[in-house]
């Protein structure tokens, strides 16, 4: 992934989509498929919109500055629909990629049913990114964003999704075109670029995605233990 430049990760996998709240967009028979399983597990379920997902993916990559250039790294397995659903992002974003594409021939054979293996595979990518933007805040995404305080304070993008779902409504209600769209994406988001952030007093953050002040780089505490 390094060899080509920036690159993006994603996950469009139905677990994602349920906990997101959104939906798949690929037709009654994918959207159904989620509906089903928010009510067989609905503690997974913060917020529901019948907003579908890769479109407007696509539509925040582009205004937080993703140019056509930049590569998408499709971490997780399968995405729900398979090649249909990878299709709105592929339109803006060709060079879409996966572990799957990488690898060289039978080189993740032996880890075929080693779910564990393979999310280590996804992580190692996603920790040598120049920029991580999870999308939803699942135990991986926390990890990894702690993580990378520790390298340095490796940028972390965490979109508003609050505000993004109503700046789709109201986008919608207004007929606005998508470039109109892209330019309040990027207003909302001035700042929240990755901006070293301490975790404070906000309610749902912990240690593990906002290690800092307790992150052991601090010069105060290097200074006290040694």
């Amino acid at each position: 992934m390094w060899a080509g430049g920036s690159y993006v990760l994603l996950r469009l996998e139905k677990d994602v989509l349920v906990r997101t709240g959104c939906l798949p967009g690929l037709g009654t028979e994918y959207d159904q498929l989620v509906v089903d399983e928010r009510r067989s597990h609905p503690e997974l379920l913060t917020g529901q919109s019948n907003l579908t997902r890769p479109p407007k993916t696509r539509w925040l990559l582009r205004a937080l500055g993703a140019p056509r250039s930049a590569r998408v790294y499709r971490a997780g397995g399968e995405p729900l629909g398979g090649e249909q659903a990878l299709r709105p992002l592929m339109a803006k974003f060709p060079k879409l990629t996966s572990k799957v594409t990488l690898a060289s021939d039978g080189e993740l054979v032996q880890f075929a049913n080693k779910s564990s293996v393979l999310a280590a595979v996804d992580f190692i990518v996603a920790m040598s990114s120049d920029v991580f933007m999870p999308s939803h805040g699942g135990n991986m995404a926390r990890l990894i964003q702690g993580h990378r305080v520790y390298l340095g304070h490796k940028k972390s993008i965490t979109p508003n999704k609050r505000a993004v779902f109503q700046l789709l409504k109201q986008a919608a209600a207004a007929e606005k075109s998508e470039g109109e769209v892209r330019s309040m994406m990027k207003r909302v988001h001035a700042q929240r670029m990755g901006q070293p952030e301490e975790r404070g007093r906000k309610k749902g953050r912990d240690v593990i995605a906002f290690p800092v002040p307790e992150c052991m780089c601090r010069r105060r505490l290097l200074r006290f233990l040694f």
